[in-house]
């Protein structure tokens, strides 16, 4: 684990370029980035953005997304960019509608129908923000790992020592050192892109935001059985994300993840998320099953 600083700001632009998409042949179709120096298996947050990009290049934009529904095919390889084509199934006075399939060498890999709405008034509620303490008060994932013997699955450790553009500020008894095993089936996590305002279009802000649910979430899953996500005994993957967007939001300030998990087995972990702003504004709400198999042997 290195202490030297990373460049937050040149890290925060790489983001961005990963998630954006350029117009590809023929028409319709729209070509995602690889990731700068990526192996393996492609992180299912950027296929989700970059789809999402993709999909909101074709509609007015005083359409923001709304909701996507999404299922994982097959894994993505870093060693080759994404197809996205986009197919307009639907264009209504105030909806829009999205097909999105994603393809490697030819080969399905992701699908995603996403719905655009023109924002207007109608009769508003919310579900209330946790009380927690406020970032400013927590230790990062760097610190924290860095403080305590914590017993941390590769995922976090990697997340702990490799430079990124998103800072994560878990909340609860992790704060004291306590262990990561045999807790109950939820957690809550502070996290933002850089340090401040992103500059960008609220279309990229959801696109930043669909990127940042794919964190953590199998993860809590995992909680209640001692076990690490990326850990030698299990076999982890994304299988089907759905996201649905609240309001606005600014993905450079804190936003609060609370997670809960509630119910595992079959060799799948179901979780729900929502994301609430710093001012307890309910962002966005978040559901996923992904794949939870215990390696034989």
């Amino acid at each position: 684990m290195t202490d030297a600083a990373p460049d937050m700001d040149m890290l925060v632009r790489g983001l961005i370029h990963l998630l954006d998409v350029v117009p590809g042949e023929p028409a319709g179709h729209f070509a995602g980035v690889r990731k700068p120096g990526g192996v393996g298996r492609v992180f299912g947050g950027q296929v989700i953005g970059q789809a999402l990009m993709a999909a909101t290049k074709t509609v007015p934009d005083e359409r923001l997304v709304h909701s996507l529904h999404c299922y994982f095919l097959r894994p993505g390889s870093e060693d080759h960019g994404i197809d996205y084509e986009v197919i307009a199934d639907m264009e209504g006075r105030s909806f829009s509608n999205r097909r999105v399939v994603a393809r490697q060498q030819e080969k399905v890999i992701y699908s995603m129908t996403a719905s655009f709405h023109r924002d207007e008034p109608g009769p508003a509620h919310a579900l209330a923000m946790p009380d927690v303490p406020p970032p400013e008060d927590l230790l990062n994932i760097r610190d924290l790992m860095r403080l305590h013997p914590l017993p941390a699955g590769p995922a976090m450790r990697r997340m702990a020592s490799q430079p990124g553009p998103l800072d994560f500020r878990p909340v609860g008894a992790i704060q004291q050192g306590a262990s990561l095993d045999n807790l109950e089936p939820d957690s809550l996590c502070w996290m933002r892109i850089g340090r401040g305002a992103l500059g960008v279009s609220q279309a990229f802000q959801r696109a930043a935001l669909a990127y940042m649910s794919d964190l953590l979430l199998l993860a809590t899953a995992y909680r209640p059985h001692g076990l690490q996500i990326g850990g030698p005994e299990v076999i982890s993957a994304s299988i089907d994300h759905s996201l649905w967007f609240h309001g606005d939001v600014e993905c450079g300030e804190w936003l609060l993840y609370a997670m809960d998990s509630p119910f595992g087995g079959g060799g799948r972990g179901f979780s729900r998320g929502n994301f609430f702003a710093q001012d307890g504004r309910l962002i966005a709400s978040v559901a996923q099953e992904g794949l939870m198999r215990l390696k034989e042997g």
